[in-house]
């Protein structure tokens, strides 16, 4: 009984290790022409029976199922991993015109069915008298003229499709560059991507090798593989033109000489041609955001969701305090600025510590950017922070969102190392003793005596004292009330800070520059000039452009080299993300430039501004 019943456990276990990974899927071509000939097959990575499929009533069968199997074994670390698959191929022949779904099949394996994934198939006109003429034409020339021919630009072209031609500032869009061609390819050379002016970019992970799919293009079928895949945030509003993405295509071509040999006829005479192929401009239209902005709006664009806590309300005097405000969800949470907050003056901030966890894919950027303040209460009292607002432009909608946080009471006791209260000392002077004839204390050197009647009290030092202390005291609540002032204008605490925060970006970028990590690196140095630009400029991040913070260095007399400087520098780091030659050096050489450039700037902007 007991080997009947592990028997029954070994098999029930079986059936469930095949039902959680049986997996059975359909693949065809995406696009056919019509007569075109294709294969679709279903694959099984188990063994299976009573397939049965879907009426493929707008096509014809040639032949099929045609079955077929393979198996593979792999030995890691001595565990050995098997795997099979079969294979169930149809011919299938398109006869007219039109978007056709192909129904899911189904088939049997360890007592369970399981259905495969459905297809949509679109047959487009039949090009193969056309194809045909075109092939004798070109046979015709190259007979003639004995040499290899022109690459047509029907045949191989280059574009930059985007997903939104007209959006909001803000807003994201896809840009995929891709290649077409019905060429035999052998590679590439010579990437020059579009600059992105006027976009905040980020690079969408694409798979390393290229591979060709079919697509339809105006009726007519090529092999598309995707270069490139950018997502974009537009940072000004207006028609933006992206440029032209530039390719140099390696061609395989047979090549027809005049005198030919039973070898040129076996094997065929093939050479690789070089052909550079430029994709048109694209004009986007940027839409500006509507009027209405909260006061407490900036720049965020997409859906959010907004939280902000404290990790304790009672505390004792110089304990720290930690508020954490938590912005997620999908949208450029990269150009988010940081919510306004304001604290009560008795405690002492620090600059918050900034985290994300983000992703970007094509359906935008997503994930959670983290503010981190540290507050450290200096005296005792029940304090108040007001709660925190956030504003964001929700695209679906097309309206303003505005949340908040709760409000936080904080309760600080006095603790033991608080110095601010009232001090007490005791003092104890020795007993007066008596030796020989004399008593201690009695002092015989020179004494300085006043006359009886002087007092402290009433004379021109105590009298002077009164104007002093008051005319200090109004200095002290100037000086106070300026202090407060300067630091409730945002603007303003960020144009002193501008420096400051630039250095702390640059400190960033010169360790990723230190660990080799390119990508990092520009990221880094471009959000240093950039964040310095706006907070020196006071140009908020949702109308920060180059066209902007150009006129503003204008109108501070900055001379039009330095701002040429500036511009080339900018071009330099965007283009140096992308490009897979940039070294040590090269980077080294940027980070130098960008310290020089930051300087000069904040140097000429302090010397105009007293002037």
């Amino acid at each position: 009984m007991s080997i009947k019943y592990i028997l029954i456990i070994i098999s029930l276990l079986s059936s469930a290790f095949i039902n959680a990974q049986t997996k059975f899927t359909v693949s065809a071509p995406n696009v056919v022409a019509v007569g075109e000939n294709f294969r679709l097959t279903y694959t099984l990575n188990a063994q299976g029976s009573n397939l049965r499929v879907p009426a493929f009533k707008d096509f014809s069968i040639i032949s099929g199922p045609n079955t077929s199997s393979s198996s593979n074994m792999s030995i890691v670390n001595g565990q050995v991993t098997q795997s099979v698959t079969y294979s169930y191929t149809y011919f299938i022949q398109a006869t007219k015109e039109g978007k056709y779904k192909i129904d899911a099949a189904t088939i049997a394996t360890g007592g369970k069915d399981y259905q495969s994934n459905t297809l949509t198939i679109e047959v487009v006109k039949g090009q193969g008298g056309q194809t045909q003429a075109n092939s004798q034409n070109n046979n015709n020339q190259q007979t003639q003229s004995s040499s290899i021919p022109d690459v047509d630009g029907d045949d191989l072209f280059v574009r930059v499709s985007v997903d939104k031609s007209t959006l909001y500032q803000g807003e994201h869009l896809v840009a995929t560059l891709k290649v077409y061609t019905k060429l035999d390819l052998a590679g590439f050379d010579n990437f020059k991507f579009p600059s992105f002016n006027g976009f905040w970019s980020q690079d969408i992970e694409t798979p390393s090798q290229i591979s060709l799919q079919r697509e339809n293009v105006n009726g007519v079928i090529y092999n598309m593989g995707v270069i490139k895949k950018e997502l974009l945030y537009p940072q000004q509003s207006g028609e933006i033109t992206i440029d032209p993405f530039e390719l140099t295509c390696i061609v395989r071509q047979k090549v027809n000489n005049r005198q030919r040999s039973i070898f040129d006829d076996f094997f065929g005479n093939y050479q690789n041609v070089k052909k550079k192929v430029v994709s048109p401009k694209v004009k986007i239209n940027v839409k500006p955001l509507p009027d209405g902005k909260p006061t407490s709006f900036n720049g965020a664009v997409g859906k959010f969701t907004f939280q902000a806590t404290i990790d304790k309300n009672n505390v004792k005097t110089n304990d720290a305090i930690t508020l954490k405000i938590k912005i997620s969800g999908n949208g450029n949470l990269k150009l988010a600025d940081v919510p306004k907050v304001n604290f009560p003056p008795d405690f002492e901030t620090y600059d918050p510590k900034v985290s994300d966890n983000i992703t970007s894919t094509a359906a935008g950027t997503s994930g959670s950017k983290t503010y981190e303040y540290l507050l450290i209460p200096r005296h005792a009292g029940n304090f108040r922070i007001a709660p925190v607002e956030f504003s964001y432009f929700e695209v679906e909608t097309k309206q303003y969102k505005q949340v908040s946080s709760e409000e936080f009471n904080i309760t600080v006791e006095k603790g033991a190392d608080d110095n601010n209260g009232t001090v007490m000392s005791n003092f104890s002077k020795e007993d007066v003793k008596y030796i020989g004839t004399d008593i201690r204390f009695i002092k015989t050197k020179n004494i300085e005596l006043k006359p009886t009647g002087h007092f402290v009290l009433g004379s021109l030092w105590h009298n002077s004292a009164y104007p002093l202390t008051l005319a200090l005291f109004i200095v002290i609540v100037v000086i106070r009330r300026k202090q407060i002032k300067e630091n409730a204008n945002a603007m303003l605490v960020k144009n002193r800070k501008a420096n400051k925060m630039a250095k702390k970006r640059l400190n960033s970028a010169s360790k990723y520059l230190k660990e080799n990590k390119r990508e990092q690196f520009y990221d880094e140095t471009l959000k240093a000039m950039w964040g310095y630009l706006s907070d020196k400029l006071s140009i908020p991040v949702s109308d920060l452009n180059r066209e902007k913070a150009f006129e503003i260095l204008n109108s501070n007399n900055i001379e039009t080299e330095t701002i040429s400087n500036l511009s080339n520098l900018l071009d330099t780091c965007e283009y140096a993300r992308f490009a897979p030659n940039s070294d040590a050096g090269e980077m080294d050489k940027i980070y130098n430039s960008t310290i020089n450039i930051i300087g000069l700037l904040d140097n000429k902007i302090k010397r105009n501004a007293k002037t």
